[in-house]
């Protein structure tokens, strides 16, 4: 219920005050009314009661409305006051607004009258809201200015005429000096000031002066006893009554300690990102030579049943381990801004087949059913075909994992006016209302149906949301509870232009004749050499192999191989140096180079790329990739003898 509006109403004339009290009640003004008509009555109802708002005539017997204005404004500077009245000359409505008048009303038109009052209210509701605002400011800052003294920071003020710089003993404290050996100059504090931080310093301080604003600066001193130390300073700039800057008020104190720490951790954060290089560097190795072997016995015709099973379980395990250590470094270089998308329009079609061939293993290895609906239109998409392919698969392997021996999975597509909504639906093991809020965090697991944890790094579902937001999309978990099988939603804006198909459609068919290609394997790990040597043998190309930089060099020079396949962490003369001396001749200019290293790091991809390699490549190599990128390429045409392996 609205509280009634107290109003004080001045007015000699009863059948004047009848007409506007009638048209207040008519506008549905809840009002309670105190009519006066002589200023003693009118100094008396101030005196002893509290009202709203004033209602004054300018015309009383002894008394006019600047009177009433004056006697109001004495008491309440903010109280609303309304003059009412018959006539009233322009210069002189001016005069009463300027005196603080809140507006004024014509007796011929009251109909004015309730909406004056309800605007006046209104302001005066903001300003009284304004000033409890600036109050309870005032206070925070007098508990700030405590905190400050509690926490012994320094305090600074500069006046901005004279250049002199007064500050507390606890500022005097954190530089060094004691009160007589303070020269109370800002030329003087400068000289304490590192040397690459003052001109920085003097920027923000005239920035501060232009704006008449706040500055804010953290800085290196060197105490006059020698040790460096970190400062923040923090200073608001007052005006004089002339509107220019006349004083700096600020606060100072050290933060040599925070920015150790901060050093700490950027220290542990390269640190991290070392080790995780080097842990993908030391598993890539050994899995290489492992990978190509196992990709040799699956090419065998010879195997008996047992053995092709046996194999094709093996296979299938490595590539999971390959898939965990990529995952985990993927997290960490997105989490990091490390990694740079490859948009182009591609069908979605392409990618859902990408993604199924992807997770088949996994969803035939539990006799999963998997239905895939899509619609019969093609359906755009702006994305790098690579990273939402990865998206999408991991989690038809979330699906295939955490759903029971024979379950089912469903794929389904609705594309909408701007997005396309992609759905992931199973039988599973579901999600608690507990964990639907934390699925998506790095390292969290969910459970079988026997509550144990299953075995994996809690990575998959982290990097869908990391790579699905890149692109400007959302995903979401659904689920009824533990037991009810769960549903992710992958929502992603749709593209435009024609379709470009993705390199693994493009070299479908191609018919390379992988005969006419001359390559040369170089990498300190004969296992992983040979291996791969072998495979590139059994698709007919002329491969050889190279077990240092030098024997590669002597190899290339006389034979001329269209393509070389080099690896990078070699002793003595590694892959960068080697590629360097290959470049260095003109008759290597149009020799492929590819770098099939365990190092898959954004900044290993760019020296490559400086070193002049023309591909990147991370070991255990996919044959397929590999097939394809050679496929794109042209034999250097000019035949030599074959390679011998050196």
């Amino acid at each position: 219920m609205t509280a009634s509006v107290r109003i004080l109403h001045l007015e000699d004339d009863p059948a004047d005050a009848r007409l506007m009290h009638e048209q207040l009640r008519r506008s549905g003004l809840e009002a309670t009314i105190t009519l006066v008509s002589t200023r003693e009555a009118f100094e008396a109802a101030l005196g002893d009661e509290r009202f709203d708002l004033v209602l004054s005539d300018y015309h009383v017997p002894r008394f006019n409305g600047r009177d009433a204005l004056e006697l109001v404004r004495s008491r309440d500077a903010h109280l609303p006051f309304i003059l009412v009245t018959g006539a009233l000359g322009d210069e002189r409505a001016v005069e009463i607004l300027q005196a603080g008048a809140t507006d004024f009303v014509l007796k011929d038109r009251l109909a004015r009258l309730a909406p004056a009052i309800q605007r006046a209210l209104s302001e005066r509701a903001a300003q009284k809201e304004h000033e409890d605002v600036q109050a309870r400011l005032a206070a925070t800052q007098r508990l700030s200015k405590l905190a400050a003294e509690a926490a012994r920071m320094g305090t600074w003020q500069l006046d901005v005429a004279s250049g002199r710089l007064e500050c507390s003993d606890e500022f005097l404290a954190l530089i060094g000096l004691q009160r007589a050996e303070w020269a109370g100059t800002v030329s003087a504090f400068e000289a304490l000031v590192h040397s690459e931080d003052v001109e920085r310093r003097r920027q923000l301080y005239d920035e501060a002066l232009v704006h008449g604003g706040f500055m804010e600066l953290e800085f290196r001193i060197r105490k006059p006893d020698g040790e460096s130390r970190w400062m923040h300073s923090r200073g608001d700039c007052w005006r004089g009554t002339d509107g220019a800057p006349a004083t700096f008020f600020g606060v100072m104190m050290d933060i040599t300690a925070r920015k150790g720490m901060e050093e700490a951790l950027r220290n542990a954060d390269r640190r991290k990102d070392e080790f995780l290089a080097m842990l993908a560097h030391e598993l890539r190795n050994p899995l290489a030579p492992i990978h190509n072997g196992l990709s040799l016995l699956l090419r065998s015709d010879s195997q008996p049943p047992e053995a092709q099973r046996i194999h094709a379980m093996l296979d299938r395990q490595v590539k999971h381990i390959i898939r965990l250590v990529d995952d985990l470094l993927d997290v960490s270089r997105i989490t990091l801004g490390k990694i740079e998308l490859k948009r182009a329009p591609v069908e979605l079609r392409a990618i859902m087949q990408s993604a199924v061939e992807m997770s088949r293993p996994f969803i035939e290895a539990a006799g999963h059913r998997l239905e895939v609906a899509l619609p019969s239109q093609p359906v755009i998409l702006d994305v790098d075909f690579v990273r939402i392919t990865q998206a999408l698969s991991n989690l038809l392997n979330n699906a295939a994992k955490y759903t029971g021996q024979g379950g089912q999975i469903w794929v389904g597509v609705q594309p909408n006016h701007d997005y396309v909504e992609i759905s992931v639906r199973d039988t599973g093991v579901g999600i608690s209302n507990e964990m639907l809020d934390r699925v998506f965090d790095l390292f969290v697991q969910g459970q079988d149906y026997d509550g144990l944890a299953l075995p994996g790094l809690g990575v998959g579902l982290t990097m869908v949301r990391l790579l699905v937001n890149m692109h400007g999309g959302e995903v979401e978990a659904r689920s009824d509870g533990a037991g009810k099988g769960s549903e992710f939603l992958v929502r992603l804006p749709l593209g435009n232009g024609p379709a470009v198909a993705p390199a693994w459609q493009a070299v479908q068919g191609a018919g390379t004749e992988w005969h006419k290609f001359r390559v040369l394997v170089v990498d300190d790990n004969r296992d992983s050499a040979d291996s791969l040597a072998m495979l590139l043998r059994l698709s007919r190309a002329d491969a050889a192999t190279a077990y240092d930089g030098a024997s590669a060099l002597e190899t290339i020079s006389f034979h001329q191989p269209d393509v070389v396949i080099l690896d990078l962490a070699m002793p003595g003369m590694d892959g960068y140096a080697v590629a360097q001396q290959i470049r260095q001749n003109p008759r290597n200019k149009r020799m492929t180079l590819i770098a099939l290293t365990g190092w898959g790091q954004e900044e290993h991809r760019l020296r490559s790329l400086a070193a002049g390699f023309n591909h990147h490549l991370t070991k255990p190599v996919d044959l397929n990739a590999l097939q394809a990128l050679l496929a794109s390429l042209e034999p250097l045409g000019e035949r030599k003898p074959k390679i011998a392996d050196r």
